[in-house]
């Protein structure tokens, strides 16, 4: 893309903008640069790269083994699939798949939703900056807590890898980094957004904001999602009645303000992300859903 062929002024100006998100991303406090998942699990609209990641204020408490609750589920189920669109400003950016597998596995004597996530950038930006990431989690079927995470990452020059086994009873996580300690109903980085998906907001009221403990990369956070209102939001989709949600977000390097994303979940029992949509310093950044399949419930938030 170079001497021989140089790009027209307005493909120059989109090239360098990328470049700078590349660079900024991949000088974030929290993440090394990870266009995907800024749009992807961003738009999960739940959990990670992101997102407002805030060291949790209190210590585990160790006098006795964490209790594994039972969460009432009715978001998800086998055999989920969504599949998304990310966009940079004009140009398409990349897809992400999210997969719950079609059968249960069984962990520790439990029974878990194997979900994989994967993404790869596509077009100007995949020639630029390739990205090719996939995260796996084992969900206990009934308390939506991971038991064992995998993750494999390739992005740019950058290449990463990790195997997380969670002790959930005795509040620990051991990976390659080492042993941490972690609260209770730890989350990882796939897990997070299914737990969230979990949350009852029938009778959520504009204000309201709701935590999730999270564990990435040997380090513990909390993540706080808050509810703004209801709105009506068109998709590749379709059309849908919305939850509108804000997450809380590190301000600085990338991110004009501290609430600069906002997500789209389906109004209905099934809570499916819609959307996610943000302004950064060099542009903005949208993940729209292009097709669901397997839902658990009816879709009834589609209005068309």
């Amino acid at each position: 893309m170079g001497k021989n062929y140089p790009l027209p002024k307005e493909l120059n100006l989109i090239y360098k903008k990328i470049s700078i998100l590349v660079y900024g991303l991949h000088n974030s406090s929290i993440m090394k640069s990870k266009i995907f998942l800024f749009g992807m699990i961003g738009l999960a609209g739940f959990a990670s790269s992101v997102l407002a990641l805030e060291k949790p204020e209190t210590k585990s408490d160790k006098t006795k083994p964490y209790e594994i609750k039972s969460i009432n589920n009715t978001a998800f189920t086998y055999g989920e699939k969504l599949t998304y669109r990310i966009h940079y400003g004009p140009m398409s950016a990349g897809n992400c798949e999210f997969v719950i597998n079609d059968n249960p596995v069984e962990i520790n004597g439990r029974k878990t939703f194997h979900i994989k996530v994967s993404g790869k950038s596509a077009g100007l930006v995949d020639a630029m900056f390739k990205v090719r990431d996939e995260y796996e989690s084992y969900v206990d079927e009934l308390a939506i807590i991971p038991w064992k995470c995998i993750k494999k990452v390739k992005e740019g020059g950058y290449a990463d890898s990790d195997f997380i086994l969670f002790d959930q009873q005795n509040g620990f996580a051991s990976s390659k980094r080492g042993k941490v300690e972690i609260q209770e109903q730890t989350q990882d980085i796939v897990s997070a957004i299914y737990f969230a998906r979990t949350t009852d907001m029938s009778n959520a009221k504009i204000g309201d904001v709701f935590p999730v403990n999270f564990y990435m990369d040997a380090e513990n956070y909390q993540l706080r999602f808050k509810f703004v209102k209801r709105a009506i939001i068109k998709t590749d989709a379709g059309t849908f009645k919305a939850l509108v949600i804000k997450p809380q977000l590190l301000k600085g390097r990338v991110f004009k303000d501290e609430e600069a994303l906002t997500l789209w979940v389906s109004d209905d029992e099934n809570k499916i992300p819609l959307m996610v949509e943000s302004d950064i310093f060099v542009g903005s950044v949208k993940a729209e859903i292009t097709k669901i399949k397997g839902s658990k419930n009816p879709m009834i938030a589609k209005i068309k």
